[in-house]
């Protein structure tokens, strides 16, 4: 079972009605994206992460953990929003009160720096972000899966829609089972104990990942078959 399943299902929220569950995540999406104040996004985040560790009980190390790698990638982005370049002839344009720090080079022609403008467009559409995705969070840690199916169907969620998202999710955590149990092999063969056998085992890892999921794919689709599956997931 993934950490998010178990999480899911054990939190102190996990019997909460899944309607207002749903609704709340909804809004508060809704909310990050037309927000246009930097210290409201950054009020709301906030308080969806709290809401997410305190009150419904999921534990700080591991949610930590979780939103870590989307907040470095959403970095990264963020700073080419923040960074300005251009030729120096451009830089006659702005104004040298627009900057907030010294520019890092001006010469042979080219020129960087960061402008209030700037600085406050990439912290705004980061902490938008920000409230985005722990919302999200907010939703899969603290909403089983079968609420969630349970609260599309309600709403007349396409049946396509449904099945598509339920098998993603099952492949999901099939895609990181295998991948835990094969690296845990190779592990305990020392294949990563230097930088050649660590590019050998990865190889080694992606080509036996892509035939088990395949496998994996054949017996789920025979399963299907045998239970004559209809294209509906029928939940309480």
């Amino acid at each position: 079972m993934l950490i998010i399943d178990r999480f899911a299902y054990t939190n102190r929220l996990s019997r909460a009605n899944p309607y207002i569950k749903v609704l709340l995540s909804v809004l508060l999406i809704f909310v990050s994206i037309i927000n246009s104040n930097l210290y409201g996004a950054l009020a709301i985040a906030v308080c969806i992460m709290a809401l997410t560790v305190l009150y419904a009980g999921i534990p700080a190390a591991a949610y930590i953990k979780m939103v870590l790698p989307p907040f470095i990638y959403l970095s990264i982005s963020i700073l080419t929003i923040i960074l300005i370049f251009g030729s120096s002839g451009n830089v006659l344009n702005i104004s040298d009160a627009d900057y907030i720090y010294l520019r890092v080079f001006n010469h042979a022609g080219i020129f960087m720096g960061i402008t209030k403008a700037s600085l406050r467009n990439g912290l705004l559409l980061g902490f938008r972000s920000v409230c985005g995705i722990v919302s999200m969070y907010f939703l899969i840690l603290t909403t089983p899966c079968t609420q969630q199916i349970k609260v599309m169907k309600k709403i007349r969620v396409p049946a396509v829609f449904i099945e598509l998202y339920v098998l993603t999710y099952r492949f999901i955590a099939v895609f990181f089972e295998e991948a835990i149990q094969i690296h845990a092999a190779q592990k305990m063969k020392f294949g990563y104990v230097n930088y050649r056998n660590s590019m050998n085992s990865l190889a080694i890892l992606v080509k036996t990942l892509y035939v088990r999921m395949m496998i994996r794919f054949k017996d789920m689709e025979s399963i299907l078959e045998i239970k004559h599956f209809d294209g509906n997931f029928y939940v309480d």
